[in-house]
């Protein structure tokens, strides 16, 4: 846990520190760009890799005499995470109506050389919203989405469980699974992730891992 705190504490620094509001990309984990860390961190970040939540992942992996690489979704997969203080807080906390403040995607490219030690590193927002978004309601056992004019979720009515303090996972005809992540601040904030996990590598030329988080973020409603 330390060290993953390590990884991030100039980000925890400038988004509670100095009171700014929340931002689409805040919160998250990421591995040292030092070649030498970079594999180490990415491990430890995934190291709370769930088998149950994972079941309803679906991943394709393609390679060639020159390229290989996976693309997955519906994963919890991912180099870069949501702060993992996050997890863990008393499900009596969801109960009620949440506002959906923030609903938007943004993308976090790592790449590296071969005979590079540094990883370079990009990332872009690929939309966001900050109003009109509806909002979400949860019991002790259920859910229910009333998203507005939102194409990407449709809107659902589902038995849910917490897993492993992280997994909000929802019943199905197998049984609990989902690797949408979640996770609340001490601000009162809920944020919810869902994650598309791409690698690309080229023999001897280039490797590249992309983690786009698709995100809401919620504040407990003011209204019934």
């Amino acid at each position: 846990m330390k060290k993953i705190y390590g990884l991030t504490i100039f980000i925890f620094f400038t988004t509670i520190v100095f009171g700014q509001d929340i931002k689409l990309a805040d919160f998250m984990l990421y591995p040292r760009l030092d070649s030498t860390y970079w594999g180490k961190d990415n491990d430890l970040l995934n190291s709370n890799y769930s088998k149950i939540a994972n079941r309803c992942q679906t991943c394709v992996f393609q390679q060639t005499d020159t390229t290989r690489g996976r693309f997955c979704f519906n994963t919890s997969l991912g180099h870069v995470q949501l702060d993992t203080a996050l997890h863990n807080f008393s499900t009596e906390k969801l109960i009620g109506k949440w506002d959906v403040i923030i609903f938007g995607q943004f993308e976090v490219t790592d790449s590296i050389l071969p005979d590079s030690k540094i990883y370079y590193r990009s990332s872009k927002t690929l939309n966001e919203r900050k109003e009109n978004n509806g909002y979400i309601t949860f019991t002790d056992k259920r859910f229910k989405t009333s998203l507005i004019d939102n194409k990407e979720i449709p809107n659902k009515n589902k038995r849910y469980k917490i897993l492993n303090g992280k997994f909000l996972t929802t019943k199905s005809l197998s049984g609990y699974c989902g690797a949408t992540i979640i996770g609340m601040t001490k601000e009162g904030y809920l944020i919810i992730d869902d994650h598309t996990y791409r690698t690309r590598a080229l023999w001897g030329k280039y490797l590249t891992v992309k983690t786009s988080v698709r995100r809401m973020i919620l504040k407990k409603s003011t209204t019934a």
